[in-house]
């Protein structure tokens, strides 16, 4: 009866003093409302932290700078035209090199735009997305393209043209490739609310 007694006042203790568990009522998870959302199980922590750091922002900049860079640097190499070796600016020339350059800058800009027009940021965000998917089909499918050749009007009539990609197209693929995750950061997290670090 005493016993009984001493632990009246602890309706959660049993018999044996030991705290009871709740068998009907799951266990709530306590909400941060800090408006991120986590890679955990999907990439390796470095690259989560990597595409996380400033909400995005960071990985967006410099995938466009990338792709600007990758612009100025060898983009094919290996040019063949049926068969026979052709010079590299056979495919890509000057005008091509410029759009891909403008093309860079652009995600660049777009990066840089969410900090100075933050009220817009989420139709920024899909705008980025929007032009990096494309960027990424279409660096992907010239890239693609060159090992199984296309055929192109020369002086000479039309010729079965090949190349292989260089470090310069595989930059800009990557590069439209971080832009496109970053853009998903900015639009599955939101921007710090006025005086709030991250």
């Amino acid at each position: 009866m005493e016993y009984s007694q001493r632990n009246a006042g602890f309706p959660g203790l049993s018999d044996g003093g030991t705290q009871g568990q709740s068998s009907g009522q799951p266990t709530a998870v306590p909400d941060t409302g800090s408006g991120s959302f986590s890679w955990s199980g999907v990439v390796p922590p470095q690259l989560e932290e990597i595409a996380m750091r400033e909400n995005g922002f960071v990985l967006a900049l410099w995938g466009g700078i990338g792709v600007a860079i990758g612009a100025l640097l060898p983009f094919i190499y290996n040019v063949q035209a049926d068969g026979t070796p052709a010079a590299a600016g056979y495919v890509i020339n000057a005008g091509d090199r410029f759009i891909s350059l403008f093309f860079g800058l652009l995600l660049a800009g777009l990066a840089v735009s969410t900090r100075y027009w933050p009220v817009y940021r989420r139709r920024i965000a899909i705008a980025s997305l929007v032009v990096s998917l494309l960027g990424f089909a279409g660096y992907c499918f010239f890239t693609l393209a060159g090992p199984a050749g296309i055929t192109m009007q020369t002086n000479a009539g039309p010729a079965q043209v090949s190349w292989d990609p260089s470090i310069g197209a595989l930059l800009s693929i990557a590069g439209c490739a971080a832009c496109a995750v970053a853009a998903i950061v900015m639009l599955r997290t939101r921007p710090p609310a006025a005086g709030e670090t991250r």
